[in-house]
């Protein structure tokens, strides 16, 4: 996981991308829905799973299992 530093500007940090993630969920969407409509916020699929992580470890998302979606908490 990506966090700011000397060498990593917030810009590049997970932190600022789970932000942008977060701004732009609504709703109820899968996870790879919402990877195919915001992968330019991301360097790759390995990006886009820390911020995820992020985000629930933060509660600030939820996973639905039975529907396969995930949404804000």
């Amino acid at each position: 996981m990506l966090v700011p530093n000397k060498t990593v500007s917030i810009n590049e940090s997970c932190i600022y991308r789970a932000s942008l993630l977060l701004s732009k969920l609504e709703g109820d969407i899968s996870v790879e829905e919402l990877y195919c409509n915001q992968k330019k916020l991301f360097i790759d699929m390995a990006d886009y799973i820390d911020v995820l992580d992020l985000l629930f470890v933060l509660g600030r998302i939820v996973l639905d299992e039975k529907k396969g979606v995930i949404k804000h908490a």
